[in-house]
């Protein structure tokens, strides 16, 4: 578990939104501005999805958005909150990969 994924995963477990604990583990050295989409406000999908494509976007990687999309939905087959929220899985699992990949993403030389 790399340090984005780990601290991701300890502000969900605190009680943050997916999204912002997301967008709170990245913003200090992306410097990222303003507030991540809020879970379910666009199409009902998950806030670690929203916000990933929102990060992304903001340091200028869309290409990668579809990509992440790909391996979210093979991993867990839903991108919709009510859905994942049936699975055996916890939100922090949704969380962690989605950390996981944003930090492969700032390793890659684009």
């Amino acid at each position: 578990m790399d340090k984005y994924e780990d601290k991701a995963r300890s502000l969900k477990q605190s009680g943050a939104l997916c999204s912002n604990a997301i967008f709170d583990a990245f913003k200090d050295e992306l410097k990222l501005e303003g507030k991540p989409p809020l879970p379910r406000s666009i199409d009902g999908k998950c806030g670690a999805i929203l916000t990933t494509e929102y990060i992304l976007k903001n340091i200028n990687r869309e290409k990668y958005i579809d990509e992440y999309n790909k391996l979210f939905l093979d991993k867990f087959k839903y991108d919709k909150c009510l859905d994942l929220m049936k699975n055996d899985r916890r939100c922090s699992d949704y969380v962690g990969l989605s950390s996981r990949y944003i930090s492969e993403i700032l390793n890659k030389e684009d």
